[in-house]
């Protein structure tokens, strides 16, 4: 069974940094590893991203969308994430074996 990878990027709160740095950003790897292997994922990785856009970024294999979903609605009711962009990602391979529909734009003969 092929399960899906995503990569999730996401911004903490003011109240949520300081609890990070007083913790350690390990502890906070290890709630959101248990996080996905309490709904049948895995955490591959856990970066923090000091500087740019996001504080940190994960890399998770995923059972499907409805752990995502899943992840959003335990997560976004705490106000420790105040934004975060998540994407499913594949390999080069995966890609082209993923085929190709037909489509005709508007407008196209």
């Amino acid at each position: 069974i092929n399960v899906p990878k995503a990569v999730m990027f996401g911004k903490y709160s003011p109240e949520a940094w300081k609890g990070a740095v007083e913790q350690g950003a390990t502890a906070r790897e290890t709630q959101v590893r248990a996080l996905f292997e309490s709904l049948g994922a895995s955490l591959d990785a856990f970066y923090m991203l000091p500087g740019g856009d996001w504080d940190f970024m994960l890399m998770v294999d995923v059972p499907g969308a409805g752990a995502l979903a899943a992840v959003k609605k335990a997560v976004s009711p705490t106000g420790a994430v105040v934004a975060q962009d998540t994407r499913v990602i594949m390999t080069a391979a995966e890609f082209d074996a993923s085929g190709s529909g037909s489509y005709n734009a508007p407008n196209s003969q």
